[in-house]
């Protein structure tokens, strides 16, 4: 089946989570479950999930600061067994062009971990800063940010 996204629903909920519990610890640790319920349960951003069939196997949003002119990606997250299929690039590339169609972002920023930055460093994604142990022990907090210039991203390369 061709992977898709679209609008998070509340129904998405669980599928969300599972996901997220399928990145644990590696590139989220488990005491960060609970702001991922609350944002979830907030709806406040633009948040999408990418499906294969019924199956919701990624899922990731922005919000927007510094009076809309920075669109901050977040919660990002594809299922642990379907990494490496290019459903990450799938997923970044709705969240630009959702920031393209309905923001006047000038930037993209985003905090991830040692364990994706070269992820988004690939897709021109530079890096502000490095926290070591940020989120927790073992895992960094990477700040990167991006000039923001609409454009289509590409699958990598399985």
């Amino acid at each position: 089946m061709t992977p898709t996204h679209r609008p998070y629903q509340p129904s998405d909920r669980e599928a969300c989570l599972a996901l997220f519990e399928s990145n644990v610890p590696r590139f989220f640790h488990a005491g960060e479950r609970q702001d991922f319920i609350e944002f979830l349960d907030a709806a406040e951003s633009a948040y999408v999930v990418v499906t294969e069939g019924d199956a919701v196997v990624g899922s990731g949003g922005f919000t927007l600061s510094d009076n809309g002119q920075v669109a901050n990606l977040c919660w990002g997250m594809v299922r642990r067994d379907h990494h490496g299929q290019g459903l990450g690039a799938l997923l970044l590339n709705a969240r630009l062009q959702a920031i393209a169609a309905n923001t006047s972002a000038c930037f993209v920023r985003l905090a991830t971990s040692q364990h994706t930055e070269g992820f988004y460093r690939r897709h021109g994604f530079q890096i502000q800063s490095v926290e070591k142990d940020g989120f927790a022990l073992g895992l960094d907090e990477v700040e990167m940010r991006l000039r923001f210039e609409p454009r289509p991203i590409r699958p990598e390369p399985v």
